[in-house]
């Protein structure tokens, strides 16, 4: 189970408001929604990529909370993922740390998982969990909207009877894919859009009071940037 966040942006972000969108993903990976029972919200590790004109430059993981990181984000970046774990398959290290990792042709991508899909298994993952099985499934051939949803409707119809949620935010450079994908808890299982000038951001809850849209269910949504803005795609799973 995670909490889990990303940004695009038209123009690179300074560092300070990098900074500003960790320190809210931080309060609610500590105190927003959690499906364990001690109150420990999501205390299993934390991951981010960050992406500056469509390449990449920072990848981090770390085992300890989000909450406790050392370092103040000096950098800019206009495409950055984040996730806060807690685990549910796979003990908590390094190699079972969000976002996964894997390079398509000559794009690398990061994926970002909340939910289990329990059986699947992929003999190529460096880790034991559910979630990087399921990315090097999804990253499989086509990486176009069209071919991932097909994927998505392949594995959801193989993994149904052990599944209880696909979200997922999926990111390289200039795209991100935002999956709702749900088949219980929805209210949990959740992805929310907020969409300013030039930006939007994706988060499991709203991070601020400004007007976020949920994601409706099994609707996978493609956010991509161009020389004129973002523009927006989806398709029905």
């Amino acid at each position: 189970m995670c909490r889990m966040a990303a940004f695009l942006s038209k123009r690179p972000v300074p560092g300070y408001e990098v900074e500003d969108f960790l320190d809210r993903v931080a309060g609610m990976a500590s105190r927003g929604r959690s499906m364990r029972r001690d109150g420990m919200g999501h205390p299993h590790g934390w991951g981010m990529a960050a992406f500056l004109r469509g390449r990449p430059i920072l990848y981090v993981r770390e085992t300890f909370p989000l909450w406790r990181r050392n370092f103040y984000a000096r950098f800019r970046a206009d495409s950055l993922l984040i996730h806060a774990r807690a685990a549910s398959v796979g003990k908590v290290s390094f190699e079972n740390t969000h976002p996964f990792s894997r390079v398509v042709g000559r794009r690398m991508w990061f994926l970002a998982h909340n939910g289990s899909v329990k059986g699947i298994r992929d003999e190529r993952a460096l880790g034991k969990t559910d979630s990087e099985a399921m990315m090097l499934r999804l990253t499989d051939g086509d990486m176009g909207i069209d071919g991932l949803a097909e994927k998505i409707r392949k594995l959801r119809d193989e993994f149904w009877d052990g599944l209880s949620s696909m979200t997922f935010l999926l990111v390289s450079g200039r795209r991100i894919y935002a999956l709702k994908g749900a088949k219980e808890r929805p209210d949990y299982f959740n992805l929310y859009v907020k969409r300013d000038e030039g930006m939007i951001a994706l988060s499991s809850e709203p991070l601020d009071g400004g007007e976020w849209e949920e994601l409706d269910n099994w609707t996978l949504h493609l956010f991509r940037r161009t020389k004129d803005g973002i523009e927006e795609e989806e398709r029905r799973i």
